[in-house]
């Protein structure tokens, strides 16, 4: 039952929280004046039924009529009859022996005879709360406040309860009950403050604190905490405001706190003329033939400086002496800080050095920091860098000053020192080998691409990669690393480096990513990517990985041959034919009808898996559009050689003249070279006539070729070796064969011997 009593009071509590809270943010002042009036009186109905529950047991008290209205008629007086007051006496003395269940039994006759009397309720819970029952207790002490609306002391007792229990918004509302039944209780209405205070509230609180300065206009503390109220919340006005009117209700002395507050809020609201005249003022009225003191004087000089005046701002400043330091240290870094932002950095010096000097003034790096900015503007570097130096000890995450050093002692040839402020100390990375030290300084991407620009400068490869790869690779740096125009000349140099140490996987992951996540907004950007990707060297592990590199180039290109030479490098690297591959071959026939790489391309496929016919229709299809190109006959008589040695063909000797008559064009094209000979010895060897193969064979072998540099490849050549375009040991080996055929060994010996051997 107890617990049941306990989640009803606390059900209660919210109810009323969520009540007070509607009152003061839903309504308009006046429309929340009529509801808050309605709606406690509904609440106080309801809550009066629940306590009665909770106090007389659950239905156990059935209410014959409606609850009258709060208060009594204008003119009534009800007095107590002798016997209810003879019942009150009986029960304060059972209390008082202690007999609480005769108390109880009395007092729950008392209310069921006289409901609305306040005493009996109040007895009743002093009752419960001797037997240890404070949710009952508490029910009474409310039950009785609510009946004796006008007793503040009441409302104090149940106030005091909630803030034991923590229920700070039905508190502010006996609170507030508290203040009405006695508005001239400055206690209770800083009570009332600190509540709203706690609950954020700040301009209702400085309205009750503004109150308090009402009634008692020498408080001088209230006066203060309700302008920092109103600051707090905004209405800086409102703050100026009650200050000002003070200082008018108090013209021959007033209390420096409230005029230093008063200068502070005008400076604050950039009202630096009108807080000049009220320092003025002062200074006539309040301290006519005295010193003014430091406070003000700072704090004029402070707006002389904003208004440009700086000599007369000097010469206010003059008196700050050390002795005074640490008591204005806030004011006076200020003050530093605005000769440093109009460049006055010489004047500016002279204030911090003054607060570095004195011991009383906490220094948490950045005063360090602003005295090596200002040494620096005056070219002091020496003096700049000691001060970056001492201030990086205590600020160590602090990005610009690290960077900044290390430029200075770039500038002064010092690139160790410079290397190793940018790098994680060896006691750093021991401490944070095993912790989650994600912001750290050392993985900042600004303090990486630093270090990345000083390797590059000083041709320090290896560190350059390290630095940058891990860079680059990381999700979470990427897109801040790949969208900063300043950072992609250096990802371009890192794939340019990564494809001079021959890692040409790292190099083209880079690339793909970059293009994936959309860098490369330009086509000249975008091409130079591409283009490096196509450059770097096929004959690695996926042939699928540069696939997108050499297709963008195959687009922007269409006509060039050395592209189409490395996209077919690429993709005859496939086990079977991928589907971009074909779709790009398709596409860019049907765009470009007179492009012939891809229909060459298409009749070398058909080629590779024996399909001749097929190969053959589509070098006719080129010979079309170029009929004086060497290759394009050369592929057209291979494939009708190919195709007369099928099983199905019914008018191969047609086929092979045929074949025969593109190579001899190939031959003439060529200019008798040695490869269009090797090529019709070949293809006579191949459909049988060996003694017009092994014609051809000695041409080839009569003829000297020297090594030719293949377009588009200059760079992978380097590899191959001296004779790689003579065909005389191919065409010395093929001869050989015939002759042994023919029985003719030692002629064919002769030969191996004079051509095949080293």
């Amino acid at each position: 039952m107890e617990d049941e009593e306990c989640l009803e009071y606390e059900a209660l509590a919210e109810r009323k929280r969520k009540a007070a809270l509607q009152n003061h943010n839903d309504c308009t002042e006046g429309e929340a004046k009529k509801k808050k009036m309605a709606m406690e009186s509904q609440d106080n109905d309801d809550e009066r039924r629940r306590f009665e529950a909770i106090i007389f047991g659950f239905g156990s008290r059935k209410r014959s009529r409606e609850l009258k209205k709060r208060g009594r008629p204008e003119g009534s007086k009800k007095k107590v009859c002798p016997e209810i007051r003879r019942m009150l006496g009986d029960a304060s003395l059972h209390y008082a022996l202690g007999r609480y269940e005769e108390a109880i039994s009395v007092l729950h006759e008392v209310i069921r005879l006289e409901e609305e009397l306040p005493n009996s309720y109040h007895i009743l819970g002093l009752v419960h709360d001797a037997l240890g029952n404070t949710a009952k207790a508490m029910g009474c002490y409310w039950l009785a406040a609510c009946y004796k609306q006008k007793d503040s002391s009441l409302w104090k007792l149940v106030f005091t309860r909630l803030i034991e229990q923590g229920d700070t918004s039905w508190a502010m509302s006996c609170l507030s009950e508290a203040v009405k039944a006695d508005p001239n209780d400055i206690k209770l209405k800083f009570h009332l403050a600190s509540l709203y205070v706690e609950l954020g509230n700040f301009q209702r609180a400085a309205d009750v604190y503004r109150q308090m300065v009402q009634l008692c206009p020498e408080n001088i503390e209230a006066l203060k905490m309700g302008a920092k109220l109103y600051q707090k919340s905004g209405q800086i006005e409102s703050s100026v405001d009650i200050l000002e009117d003070y200082l008018k209700g108090h013209p021959s002395e007033a209390d420096f706190g409230v005029i230093d507050l008063l200068a502070s809020m005008l400076v604050q609201m950039n009202a630096y003329d009108k807080a000049l005249k009220h320092i003025e003022l002062v200074d006539l009225v309040y301290y006519s033939g005295k010193e003014l003191p430091l406070a003000l004087k700072i704090k004029a000089g402070i707006c002389h400086i904003q208004l440009g005046n700086t000599d007369k701002a000097e010469i206010l400043l003059t008196a700050i002496h050390w002795e005074n330091v640490s008591d204005h240290a806030e004011s006076i870094n200020e003050i530093a800080d605005l000769f440093k932002n109009r460049e006055l950095y010489s004047t500016a010096l002279k204030y911090y050095h003054l607060l570095e000097a004195n011991a009383g003034v906490h220094n948490d790096g950045c005063l360090h920091l602003k005295i090596a900015e200002c040494s620096l503007a005056l070219k002091e570097r020496e003096k700049a860098i000691i001060y970056f130096y001492k201030a990086l000890q205590i600020l160590e995450d602090n990005i610009d000053a690290r960077l900044t050093l290390a430029s200075l002692l770039l500038e002064d040839a010092k690139d160790e020192e410079a290397i190793s402020l940018l790098t994680t100390p060896m006691s750093l990375k021991n401490k944070y080998v095993n912790s989650d030290k994600t912001h750290a300084w050392w993985l900042n991407i600004r303090i990486k691409i630093k270090l990345c620009r000083i390797y590059k400068a000083k041709g320090m490869i290896e560190g350059f990669v390290d630095t940058l790869l891990p860079l680059v690779c990381e999700s979470s740096h990427q897109e801040e690393t790949f969208n900063h125009e300043e950072h992609r000349p250096l990802i371009i140099d890192l794939c340019k480096t990564l494809a001079s140490l021959h890692r040409y996987e790292d190099a083209i992951k880079i690339i793909n990513i970059i293009l994936k996540l959309g860098y490369g907004k330009f086509p000249v950007e975008k091409e130079e990517l591409y283009f490096l990707g196509a450059q770097i060297p096929c004959n690695t592990t996926d042939p699928k990985l540069w696939f997108d590199g050499v297709r963008f180039m195959v687009k922007l290109h269409p006509h060039r041959l050395t592209t189409w030479n490395r996209y077919y490098k690429l993709v005859s690297r496939f086990e079977k034919i991928f589907s971009k591959h074909a779709k790009l071959l398709c596409n860019v026939r049907a765009k470009y009808r007179d492009c012939v790489p891809p229909i060459i391309i298409s009749g070398h496929q058909f080629t590779m898996i024996s399909h001749h016919q097929d190969a053959a229709r589509e070098y006719l299809e080129a010979y079309k559009l170029l009929p004086k190109n060497p290759l394009i006959n050369l592929c057209v008589g291979t494939a009708l050689i190919n195709l007369a040695l099928g099983v199905r063909l019914q008018n191969k000797h047609q086929c092979v003249a045929q074949g025969l008559a593109f190579l001899y064009n190939n031959l003439q094209l060529a200019e008798n070279s040695q490869e269009a000979l090797y090529n019709i010895g070949r293809a006579y060897h191949h459909v049988g006539l060996v003694s017009l193969a092994a014609s051809y064979y000695e041409k080839v072998l009569a003829t000297y070729q020297k090594d030719c540099i293949i377009p588009g490849f200059p760079d992978h050549m380097k590899d191959w070796k001296p004779g790689h375009s003579d065909l005389r040991r191919e065409a010395a080996y093929n001869l050989h064969l015939i002759y042994k055929k023919s029985g003719a060994v030692d002629l064919a010996r002769q030969v191996l011997r004079d051509h095949c051997t080293f």
